[in-house]
């Protein structure tokens, strides 16, 4: 790994350790700075609130020039996470909307904001986006199942 790199995401990793009351947590995999187990608590107040969610980063020898590539382990259901758990965000899919400004605490948080906030018209589940903008009171159900399987927690990589 480059030692730009290395000392980024060791930079990017520390940013994350000094900010517990996001409700983001991380672990680095195996102690390799290129991939990182990541919590993210559903955000108060929203129907996501007791979630616990995983969710992997894995980085590139490119990063930071280079998003990493976000992914959701536990089970989704969101307009803005694709079947396979990838998280369809711009500045993770296309690397013009991506820029070195971006941190990988900045970008966690962004996904955890997302969580109730998606981005409905740019969707990866075409199911979660029709409920969400036509039946909403369904579409909380739905975030409710998802935040009950997320209470599993004997796979967390903090365990």
């Amino acid at each position: 790994m480059s030692a730009y790199a290395r000392r980024r995401l060791k930079q990017d990793f520390l940013e994350l350790e000094k900010n517990p009351s996001s409700r983001i947590f991380g672990v680095l995999r195996n102690n390799d700075l290129m991939i990182w187990d990541v919590i993210i608590c559903g955000p108060k107040d929203t129907p996501w609130e007791e979630g616990i969610f995983q969710l992997s980063l894995e980085f590139s020898e490119d990063y930071p020039h280079a998003p990493p590539i976000a992914k959701f382990i536990s089970r989704m259901f969101h307009p803005n996470v694709f079947e396979d758990g990838t998280v369809c965000l711009d500045i993770l899919l296309y690397n013009n909307c991506w820029t070195p400004a971006w941190s990988s605490y900045s970008l966690l948080i962004a996904i955890q904001s997302i969580l109730c906030d998606p981005f409905i018209h740019s969707a990866a589940n075409f199911e979660a986006a029709k409920l969400f903008d036509t039946d909403r009171r369904a579409y909380n159900r739905r975030v409710f199942e998802i935040v009950e399987l997320s209470w599993n927690s004997e796979d967390l990589p903090f365990n």
